[in-house]
């Protein structure tokens, strides 16, 4: 009887220990992702990247590329992609990171205007840091794994590597941004 007891009150610790230990990933999680979601919602909650391909020979050829975060919900971050353009904006992508409750996790989700769907997992491993892993599905049948690094430079620059999973499954740079925080 008091070996069960013994055991009872052992197990009764480790799933204590266990369910904190998760608690408090989760918890730090939860802080990292708001403390990234008001840093890139602040403001205008508008960035800007330069389009190193510019050409501006080519009238669709866009100038520089705008991120746009906006914090609908105390659970989610909004996210618009546009193409600045030499006369006109034209909105590329738009997405969510929120909070899954069944897989307790983040989840980011994106639609294209060429009609594609991107799904995948964020992870915010300290305050001024996410990852973002993708599969990308595309109208005609291809579908693709990527990885989007994002950090904090300072107040007013965030950067980010953008990887994409080659076929022999490595992850291959696509590019790497530096994001200035437009004033207003």
């Amino acid at each position: 009887m008091k070996t069960k007891h013994f055991f009872s009150i052992v197990a009764t610790f480790i799933c204590l220990g266990t369910c904190s230990s998760q608690s408090l990933t989760q918890s730090n999680e939860w802080e990292n992702f708001d403390r990234m979601a008001n840093y890139l919602s602040d403001g205008t909650g508008r960035w800007t990247g330069e389009n190193k391909n510019y050409d501006p020979s080519r009238p669709r050829s866009p100038k520089a590329f705008g991120l746009w975060f906006d914090r609908p919900l105390n659970s989610m971050l909004a996210i618009k992609i546009v193409a600045y353009l030499q006369d006109t904006v034209v909105l590329s992508t738009q997405g969510i990171f929120a909070w899954h409750p069944d897989k307790n996790q983040f989840i980011h989700a994106t639609s294209d205007l060429r009609d594609g769907f991107s799904e995948g997992i964020s992870s915010f491993p300290n305050d001024s840091t996410f990852i973002s892993t993708m599969m990308s599905y595309r109208p005609n049948g291809n579908v693709n794994e990527s990885k989007d690094e994002n950090f904090i430079v300072s107040k007013n620059v965030h950067r980010n590597t953008s990887y994409e999973k080659n076929e022999i499954g490595e992850w291959v740079e696509k590019g790497n941004w530096v994001w200035t925080r437009d004033p207003r």
